[in-house]
């Protein structure tokens, strides 16, 4: 999920950062993994040719491409990858519903917008927290605000964009602090804007992630008031589209990115600097506040567990409620469970 003449690094990382989408995908901690040689929707025993393939990849401000690059990822694969940015998980989905993208990633709450609008993807992959008690997601205010509990939120102005994980987050932080969801004036700003709202004062809130937190905190813009962590998981997925799903060639290339995907990650585990030094060169940050933003996202592989799904539910059931979806969701039909499966039987994970 462009990203000017030389700025410095805050203001070039909010003229360009991605929402959150892949923003953990820098430092997830995962296991090195096998993937299947085909489609775990496919019953034939042969691996389909992959030479001449191309998997088209919705990446966020080029986090993925770079983690490949930095760990040589791909070497021999027969099969191409085209990288296409994008601004959270949203437009990813509906590129991936066009059909110009085959597969990307983000996090739980836009696969479930995606359903309730009947986009023909499926999530593949799943990878969730590896310490429940820190999050990449913060509710912050101005660094003068007189806000000092999230009590005093009622009424006021909160930056979050729709449709995505920070709202989620905002939605249990004031469920659980007894503040109606009716009670504060949303304001539709991406996570940059959001930060940007909230550093400057347009807003009197906002929800935004690693690694902007670390930044606006280093350059003493805002405080934080809440940190997502025990109020939401931290899911992060990789979906496909149905079409390269059905499509065999299509299908075995995806399963084998995501074994590359995993043991590209597992280096990255295993070498924090190498993890560090991607946020440095992604976003332009100090390492200091590279180091800061790493030790809140990092993530391990996981099957698709019905505790994933029946949190997914609960999350659907919330936004029904709130009168934010119009139409009860069935979430489980969303995951291709075979393919996944597949995935993590040849990984050795249960």
């Amino acid at each position: 999920m462009s990203r000017r003449p030389p700025t410095p690094p805050l203001g070039r990382l909010r003229s360009s950062l991605t929402a959150f989408g892949a923003l953990t995908a820098l430092v997830l901690g995962l296991v090195a993994l096998t993937a299947p040689a085909a489609s775990a929707s496919s019953t034939k025993k042969t691996t389909p040719n992959l030479s001449g393939v191309t998997i088209t990849f919705g990446d966020q401000f080029k986090q993925y491409q770079t983690i490949f690059t930095a760990t040589n990822a791909l070497a021999g694969a027969a099969y191409t990858v085209s990288w296409q940015d994008f601004v959270g998980g949203p437009p990813i989905v509906a590129a991936e519903t066009g059909g110009s993208v085959d597969l990307g990633d983000m996090t739980e709450t836009p696969t479930i917008f995606a359903q309730a609008a009947g986009d023909p993807i499926k999530v593949v992959a799943v990878t969730q927290s590896a310490n429940p008690k820190v999050s990449p997601f913060d509710l912050v205010v101005p660094a003068s605000s007189n806000i000092k509990k999230l009590s005093q939120l009622r009424g006021q102005d909160i930056g979050v964009q729709e449709g995505t994980i920070e709202q989620y987050v905002l939605i249990q932080v004031l469920k659980k602090a007894g503040i109606p969801y009716s009670a504060v004036n949303l304001q539709n700003l991406s996570v940059v804007n959001a930060s940007a709202a909230v550093s400057s004062g347009s807003v009197a809130a906002a929800v935004i992630s690693q690694p902007l937190t670390a930044i606006d905190l280093a350059g003493g813009h805002i405080r934080v008031l809440a940190s997502a962590a025990g109020y939401t998981r931290t899911l992060e997925y990789l979906t496909a589209s149905d079409a390269a799903l059905n499509n065999p060639a299509k299908a075995a290339a995806i399963a084998d990115f995501l074994n590359r995907f995993y043991k590209a990650e597992a280096m990255i585990r295993k070498d924090p600097g190498l993890a560090e030094a991607s946020y440095v060169k992604i976003y332009g940050v100090s390492l200091a506040e590279a180091k800061q933003a790493a030790t809140t996202v990092q993530q391990v592989a996981v099957p698709i567990t019905p505790a994933i799904i029946s949190y997914q539910q609960a999350e659907a059931n919330t936004f029904l409620k709130l009168g934010l979806l119009t139409q009860k969701l069935n979430v489980k039909s969303i995951f291709d469970l075979p393919f996944n499966k597949a995935v993590n039987t040849k990984a050795g994970l249960t």
